[in-house]
């Protein structure tokens, strides 16, 4: 069987692990074709007897560049036929996935040469389409249904056996050897240089990892390969069509976050990105030359070049700053000290140390103040982190700073307020934390604020959100009312003003209740039921946690989102009211939640059932 058919033994791996990189493969072969320079003929003169054969060769050329070209996207489109039929099977019969053995290795001896010919390419591509129409025909004989695209076919031939049989292809151990790797290094060197920069990233990481889009895109930005957010998003989504990296689906939701690495790119990629000097990927932790340096595990060997742009934490559990980790390295872009993998809630609680990183010599990190080139900085999930030093506000050029599960901080400084460059701040998880610093409203190009601290009396000068709705370009913001929370009057109010965010995350903390369900505030607060809410006009997504009121109508109908989690709390009804735009539902731990899949299907009437999740409400009726 095809290495690439023994990865998965659905339909839906034959889809995925089989014909998406023959598609990628066939791609590649587009491009060959199109970079091949055009035949030229010499000029036709009396006393160049060879002329005219030297013209119809270069007919010749032209004519069988022009006939595989046509072959080419004749199969091509055959394939994606094929992959929309395998959407449609539950369990494809082994006989048809071999047939794909022949499929493969056509194709990758059509890359067996750095130039290859027209003339060879169409003869491999006549194969490839006989194979192909193989395939089909065994589709058509053991599930008895036409095959997509039919109708333009005609009546279906009489099924045939593969050409040339069943053929065992290469191992995989053969084809991380084989020529199509040289192909692939001699595209990835072909690439713009910034996308070349993006792709080799991807070498850092370890085999078959889970790697989430926006560590990439931070990356990213921190070195200057993309200039936006946006522009990350844009060159992650065309790794994806280039077959480098393959997306992990989301749940509940269409849009892609994570991705992995087949362990066959990994090696191509790692490779590459040895042989050009872009990644240190030294077992030893030796980086004394290194440009970029990928902490492993084990004991560090020695310091970092002066030429350092990038320090990447891969698998370090304990970190030792000295004054030689910051100095001199005023090319330094990129600090990932922290942790870049995910944990989920059970990993947590069955390994909690998994999730943290141990660091001695924190006073170090006020060295950084002489890296002025620093754009990215995480320290996610670093214990012993107190408090920032106001230092840290001579980086100027900061464009983002990850500070999420930084558990031992409990204060930021007035440091922070003078990075007026920096578009993400993740202070989630950070539950020592107090407040935000008065000031944090000068940071005008935030595009995103997650755990944003709602003050509570011990601070001398609170930062309130109306200070932070001059942030025009705030997209998401997440919020966090502890027990001691002291709002003012109107300061959720002020929410209703937030004209470019889309994405707004609450989170309360645990408030305590009397026998009658009644929720308590703490002393110094205004009872909960009595704080007013508004909700921004654009919001596309609400995420509520631990919601303390029994029924919406206390609160704020939030009928306009398009996507609404709600995570425990109190939580009794959503209510009779019809007309929601909720296209996503994900309610979790509601144990007062009285409602039933009826009253659901009647109020969310654009609500799918692939795009509903209720776990652990044990209240709730469910349809039958």
């Amino acid at each position: 069987m095809s290495a690439l058919a023994r990865t998965n033994t659905t339909a839906q791996g034959v889809e995925e692990d089989i014909i998406v990189p023959l598609l990628a493969r066939l791609a590649t072969i587009r491009a060959v074709l199109d970079a091949a320079p055009a035949p030229t003929p010499t000029p036709d003169r009396q006393d160049a007897p060879s002329t005219a054969t030297e013209r119809a060769a270069a007919a010749e050329e032209e004519n069988a560049r022009a006939e595989a070209g046509a072959l080419l996207e004749k199969v091509r489109g055959e394939m994606s036929h094929l992959r929309a039929v395998f959407r449609r099977i539950d369990d494809a019969d082994k006989r048809i996935r071999y047939g794909f053995d022949p499929v493969e290795e056509r194709i990758d001896d059509a890359l067996q040469h750095a130039r290859p010919d027209a003339g060879h390419v169409r003869e491999a591509l006549l194969a490839v389409d006989a194979d192909i129409e193989a395939i089909r025909s065994s589709i058509r004989e053991v599930y008895r249904f036409p095959c997509d695209g039919d109708e333009r076919r005609g009546p279906p031939p009489r099924a045939t056996a593969p050409a040339t049989g069943v053929v065992m292809t290469r191992r995989m151990g053969e084809i991380r050897r084989g020529p199509q790797m040289r192909h692939l290094s001699l595209a990835i060197g072909g690439f713009e240089a910034r996308l070349r920069c993006c792709v080799l990233t991807l070498a850092a990481f370890p085999e078959c990892a889970v790697i989430k889009k926006r560590l990439l895109i931070h990356w990213w930005l921190g070195e200057g390969f993309v200039r936006s957010a946006a522009e990350g998003k844009s060159r992650f989504d065309e790794l994806i069509a280039k077959g480098f990296i393959v997306p992990i689906p989301g749940h509940l939701c269409s849009t892609v976050h994570r991705c992995t690495v087949r362990p066959w790119m990994r090696d191509l990629l790692t490779g590459v990105a040895k042989r050009s000097a872009f990644l240190d990927l030294d077992p030893g932790n030796d980086f004394t030359l290194a440009r970029r340096a990928c902490l492993n595990a084990g004991r560090m060997s020695s310091g970092f070049s002066a030429e350092a742009r990038a320090i990447y934490n891969v698998d370090q559990k304990y970190l030792e700053l000295d004054d030689a980790w910051f100095a001199g390295k005023k090319e330094l872009r990129a600090l990932q000290l922290g942790q870049w993998r995910e944990f989920g809630p059970l990993e947590q609680i069955a390994n909690p140390m998994d999730s943290h990183i141990e660091l001695s010599g924190v006073e170090h990190l006020a060295g950084m103040e002489s890296c002025k080139n620093l754009r990215y900085i995480s320290f996610r999930g670093i214990s012993r982190i107190e408090s920032l030093s106001d230092s840290i506000g001579k980086l100027r050029d900061l464009t983002v700073l990850d500070l999420r599960a930084c558990h031992n901080l409990e204060e930021l400084g007035q440091g922070i307020t003078r990075l007026d460059r920096l578009e993400y701040l993740d202070l989630s998880e950070c539950h020592l934390l107090v407040g935000m610093p008065k000031g944090i409203g000068r940071l005008t190009r935030l595009e995103v604020l997650k755990g944003f601290v709602v003050a509570n009396p011990s601070r001398r000068e609170p930062c309130h959100l109306n200070e932070i709705t001059k942030l025009n370009k705030l997209r998401k913001l997440g919020i966090v009312i502890g027990t001691m929370a002291v709002p003012t009057d109107d300061e959720f109010m002020k929410l209703g003003e937030f004209r470019a965010l889309e994405s707004l995350k609450i989170r309360w903390g645990v408030l305590a209740s009397d026998n009658k369900g009644k929720i308590e505030a703490s002393s110094h607060q205004k009872p909960i039921d009595k704080m007013k809410f508004a909700l921004p006009p654009n919001l596309k997504k609400l995420d509520l946690r631990c919601f303390p009121l029994t029924d919406f109508a206390q609160w704020v109908m939030p009928k306009d989102v398009k996507k609404l989690y709600i995570r425990g709390g109190k939580l009794m009804t959503l209510g009779d009211e019809q007309g929601w735009e909720a296209e996503v539902l994900r309610l979790r731990f509601l144990n007062d939640l009285e409602y039933d899949h009826d009253r659901l299907k009647r109020s969310f009437r654009k609500l799918k059932p692939e795009n509903t999740e209720i776990h652990a409400c044990p209240k709730f009726i469910r349809g039958q």
